[in-house]
Parts: structure tokens; C-alpha cells; sequence
């Protein structure tokens, strides 16, 4: 079973930490339709996670969205459009709509 440890705190405040990348090459194998703040479903808005060995990358096309690790961290970042975020697998996450969010998931492996 993979060391889930290195993504957990290291007591660092979330404007220190980096987000979460794949140590390896992946491929995309499937993608969510675009969501926006009204369409974002609410399996996105709670606590959830991505399969073992499946990462995910959220994709912002425009505005802002909040990406919340719900691991005990208490690690979030905004993304915006040149900010996507990678989430690793296996670890429980949600997403918040900070205004006008346009945006995709994919899945890699």
C-alpha cells in the first residue's frame, strides 16, 4: 500500500505548502463534462476521494475555485486558470466555488 504521509501536514500553513504532483508520468484516461458554480455536483462539494492508484487534476477554464484537502491538514488552495491542482489518490478532498467557476476533472493513471 503507498505512504499516503506525504501528503499529509507537515505543519506548514497552506501559503507554504505546495500542492500534491505525481512523482511519475500518467496517463489521462477520462474526463468530467465542464462544470460551473451552479452545476458543480454535490459528491464534488463534500468529502470525497479518487480511487487507489487514480489521481486527478482539476482544470479551471475561468474564475476561481477553493481545493480542500479533508485529511486533518486543513490544507486548501485557490486555483485559478494558470493554477490547476493535482489530487492524489486515495485522499479525501471537496471543492468550493469562489464566484463565477468554470471547470473540468480528469482522471490519470
Amino acid at each position: 500500500m503507498q505512504d499516503k504521509r506525504r501528503y499529509l501536514d507537515e505543519g506548514k500553513t497552506a501559503a507554504e505548502t505546495s500542492i500534491p504532483r505525481p512523482a511519475s508520468l500518467l496517463e489521462e484516461y477520462k474526463r468530467t463534462p465542464e462544470f460551473d458554480a451552479d452545476s458543480i455536483p454535490q459528491g464534488l462539494r463534500h468529502d470525497h476521494r479518487t480511487k487507489a492508484g487514480i489521481w486527478g487534476r482539476i482544470v479551471l477554464l475561468d474564475g476561481s475555485l477553493r481545493y480542500c484537502l479533508d485529511d486533518g491538514s486543513g490544507r486548501s488552495w485557490h486555483l485559478a486558470p494558470e493554477r490547476e491542482a493535482w489530487i492524489p489518490p486515495d485522499v479525501p478532498h471537496h471543492v468550493e466555488a469562489v464566484g463565477p467557476v468554470r471547470f473540468y476533472i480528469s482522471f490519470w493513471r
